[in-house]
């Protein structure tokens, strides 16, 4: 299961959702900061989780999971929360949206998570 999922450009977070309490929106922002930017999906576990990421341009595409959860499904995830933001959000436009980028996004995250669950 997806339990945590955003969207950043560069250390800024833009949308997030989860339905779970957890210090892992911390640890995700700390991961995105400290991070090599690479169009390599990478994973960092801790306890029982996956953090899983990618770069694109300056945009972080993350998800955390169960360290158990497929690893395919978890790529295919961030592929298709990837596709949903650059279809929505012209690059240019993205950080001008502002708060209405994170209201708005943040439901599609959820949908996304839903669909794959």
């Amino acid at each position: 299961m997806i339990i945590y999922a955003l969207v950043a450009r560069g250390s800024l977070v833009l949308a997030e959702f989860t339905n779970v309490d957890g210090d892992f929106p911390t640890v995700a922002r700390k991961l995105i900061a400290k991070s090599a930017k690479s169009k390599l999906k990478k994973t960092m576990l801790r306890e029982n989780y996956a953090f899983t990421y990618f770069n694109e341009d300056e945009f972080t595409f993350l998800c955390m999971t169960e360290s158990t959860f497929s690893r395919e499904t978890t790529s295919k995830f961030l592929d298709a929360l990837a596709n949903a933001f650059y279809s929505e959000y012209d690059q240019g436009n993205s950080e001008a949206k502002g708060k209405s980028l994170a209201t708005h996004f943040t439901g599609v995250i959820k949908k996304l998570m839903v669909a794959i669950a």
